[in-house]
């Protein structure tokens, strides 16, 4: 996910030890001192670490059991990034043991546009029967998604279902290659009396408020009386994006409305933040603007999972003090910490690596937070429920089709353009591996100081 971070630093004690520039020593003591003054739980951390180590695992000996998220990174060097499929290849799948048939297999989830996977023709819905010519099992699973994920070139094995069987269809070789922004993906439908605006969003990188500025207006004018937002890939990103979005959705707000809580280690305090600063900080976009395409909500429908995190979490919990949001789905991942990046900003500079620790813990403006374990949905749904996959924004998409049901107030409510007949629907049973989780464990909110 390609975002845009301040950068900040940390000068090291001129009492301290000089170490060589370079060494081991020298980078740790960097990373200790710059954790001292920011790291949420600079508490506790060692008064005297093993400064011998190299940084990774210097790193992971002094992060406090509780973090799960904060890393660090030497740009340019591919060992120390952990890989994802959007700069890989562009999609993510998620391994199943289906419910009925005990069949083991991937489920294609997303395609990127303009990517290498989806050049290569993948859908979302697809079936992956093998990788680099392995059949995908039970025990195999995860090495093989880690297998993809570390390469450079992958042989996908496309199949469908016949009978009980999966039949190979067709095999796909993928060269990594990097995916840029996605677009967002909308449309406008009628429940009876409703009418709905659907948008699916996949981050919150800069630039995204202002671009769906058009995207709301025509909402706006279209009538839109509800609106259903699917986050359930979006793994986060910048705070002040999903507080742009949200100037554009709930009932009342303006520039003044109190948005967000930081409450940092003893350096950093606790601060309140505005939406209108929140969202406009960096001077990028106008809030003024974007409040004239206002909705004017009282409620609205958010499509969540467990790969739903960080800045997508912000916009679950800071809109409840001004609207009813309604959570679809299954629980998210937790995250109520923000981090920004460190680096060594010393002229000359003398250490590389980059740090991304977390630094706040994230309270909504009626000081509720503490999601850690997950935000619980409203209403509990599984996507891999009922398969295949549908397009974003499918009428008969589980969780699409459960936020349309509770705006008719209609349970059995009918659905046109069902799959076709020849399609016989299968069920997710176990979990086996899932690359959009793995990607939304290595993402943190991202906020501006």
């Amino acid at each position: 996910m390609a975002v845009l971070f301040l950068q900040n630093s940390c000068k090291k004690d001129n009492s301290t030890r000089n170490y060589p520039v370079g060494s081991n020593e020298n980078i740790n003591t960097w990373i200790l001192d710059s954790l001292k003054r920011y790291y949420y739980w600079s508490d506790g951390l060692p008064s005297k670490p093993a400064l011998n180590r190299p940084p990774l695992d210097f790193f992971s000996a002094i992060r406090n059991s509780s973090d799960r998220f904060s890393y660090i990174l030497l740009p340019g060097d591919p060992s120390t990034i952990s890989p994802s499929n959007k700069s890989q290849y562009g999609f993510d799948y998620t391994t199943i043991k289906e419910k009925n048939t005990g069949l083991v297999f991937g489920v294609v989830k997303l395609v990127l546009s303009d990517s290498p996977a989806s050049r290569g023709g993948l859908k979302r819905g697809d079936y992956i029967s093998k990788i680099n010519g392995k059949t995908i099992t039970l025990e195999n699973a995860a090495a093989l998604q880690q297998e993809l994920l570390s390469g450079s070139k992958v042989i996908i094995t496309l199949a469908e279902l016949n009978g009980n069987e999966l039949k190979d269809i067709d095999s796909v070789e993928l060269t990594a290659g990097f995916t840029f922004e996605q677009p967002a993906v909308s449309n406008i439908t009628g429940v009876g009396g409703s009418k709905i605006a659907y948008l699916y969003v996949y981050d919150f990188s800069p630039g995204l408020a202002t671009s769906l500025y058009n995207t709301f207006m025509s909402f706006k004018n279209a009538g839109v009386t509800e609106l259903i937002l699917d986050l359930r890939y979006n793994s986060g990103g910048q705070v002040a994006e999903a507080a742009g979005l949200c100037a554009m959705i709930a009932s009342g707000v303006n520039y003044t409305t109190p948005f967000i809580i930081y409450k940092g280690n003893k350096n950093g305090g606790s601060r309140s933040e505005s939406l209108g600063d929140a969202a406009s900080f960096d001077h990028t976009l106008n809030f003024n603007t974007l409040l004239q395409a206002n909705l004017n909500l009282k409620r609205v429908f958010i499509l969540g999972t467990g790969a739903t995190a960080s800045a997508s979490e912000v916009m679950i919990n800071n809109l409840k003090p001004y609207m009813q949001v309604v959570l679809i789905g299954e629980k998210t991942r937790g995250k109520d910490e923000a981090s920004f990046k460190i680096s060594d900003a010393r002229v000359p500079k003398q250490v590389e690596w980059e740090m991304h620790p977390i630094v706040y813990k994230l309270f909504n403006a009626a000081g509720n937070g503490s999601y850690n374990a997950g935000i619980d949905p409203d209403i509990s749904v599984t996507e891999l429920s009922d398969l295949p996959l549908q397009p974003f924004g499918a009428r008969e998409d589980p969780l699409v089709k459960a936020a349309l049901n509770r705006i008719s107030g209609n349970n059995t409510i009918r659905i046109a353009g069902l799959k076709s007949s020849n399609k016989c629907n299968l069920a997710a049973g176990n979990i086996l591996a899932d690359s959009r989780v793995m990607l939304t464990s290595a993402s943190t909110v991202i906020t501006h100081r």
